[in-house]
């Protein structure tokens, strides 16, 4: 894989595909790239397709210093730069997103849409926030982090899906999973939620949230009050999927989603 050298890591990445839109793909925190690598190949005779590992995920390093969501964004910007990416659609997993938002404020016209994946739009349950304290403690983290595991495969029997959590994903260390609690814990206090973030945007771009774990259809219902109140923004419940990573569950179904919603 091609190497990117910042002050701050060594940033592993893929391109492939091209044209003249880049999906430019973001895990979700404490997961390796290799979350994309059934969509990339899919994607990529549409697309010029860029995927990322965060400072110290994945193949990437890291200089050993804490860091938080604006730290996910400058490493986006650098290696966007980096590349030369002009027309840059960020595909996020999860609470990348918050970073997405963010990315795509910077990027202004030259990111004319946003996807999100499998993102908790509302406010979340006390049950979350207990998971994120217990990720704080070093003697809790690891059942904290087996306990979402179960949760996020929803029952799924999938090698693939059980590989890339409780072998890829566990991978990651304390250090990560205290950062992804605390910068995760701290953007719904400021915000209160992602909806109320992304109603408070000035010019946005398209946005897209395509999920499937979340089977509440008042949660739907949630979402779909807000595309009426904000024609920029749409949601696409998959059907097909159930686990909280479609993405890698059913790779060609978002990809559908992407392409009939960009015509």
């Amino acid at each position: 894989m091609p190497i990117l050298s910042t002050f701050h890591a060594q940033i592993d990445y893929q391109d492939t595909g091209s044209g003249d839109t880049t999906l430019f793909l973001m895990p979700g925190w404490c997961q390796p790239k290799s979350v994309f690598a059934g969509f990339t190949a899919l994607a990529a005779p549409h697309f010029r397709v860029v995927s990322i590992d965060w400072r110290g995920h994945g193949e990437s390093s890291t200089d050993g210093k804490d860091f938080d969501g604006a730290s996910l964004v400058e490493d986006a910007l650098a290696l966007i730069n980096h590349l030369g990416l002009k027309r840059v659609v960020p595909v996020s997993v999860a609470h990348a997103s918050w970073a997405a938002v963010d990315l795509a404020e910077r990027l202004q016209e030259r990111a004319p849409a946003v996807v999100f994946l499998d993102w908790i739009m509302n406010n979340p349950v006390p049950e979350f926030f207990t998971s994120i304290d217990q990720m704080q403690r070093e003697d809790q983290w690891r059942d904290a982090r087996d306990q979402l595991f179960e949760f996020w495969l929803a029952g799924s029997h999938s090698p693939t899906m059980i590989h890339h959590m409780k072998t890829e994903m566990a991978a990651s260390s304390f250090q990560l999973w205290r950062l992804a609690g605390q910068v995760i814990r701290d953007a719904y206090l400021h915000y209160g939620s992602p909806l109320q973030r992304l109603g408070q945007l000035n010019n946005p771009p398209k946005m897209l949230h395509i999920y499937s774990l979340d089977r509440d259809d008042d949660y739907l219902s949630l979402q779909q009050r807000f595309t009426s109140q904000h024609d920029f923004f749409n949601v696409k419940r998959l059907e097909n999927a159930r686990t909280h990573l479609a993405v890698l569950e059913k790779p060609q179904a978002v990809l559908d989603t992407i392409l009939e919603w960009g015509k």
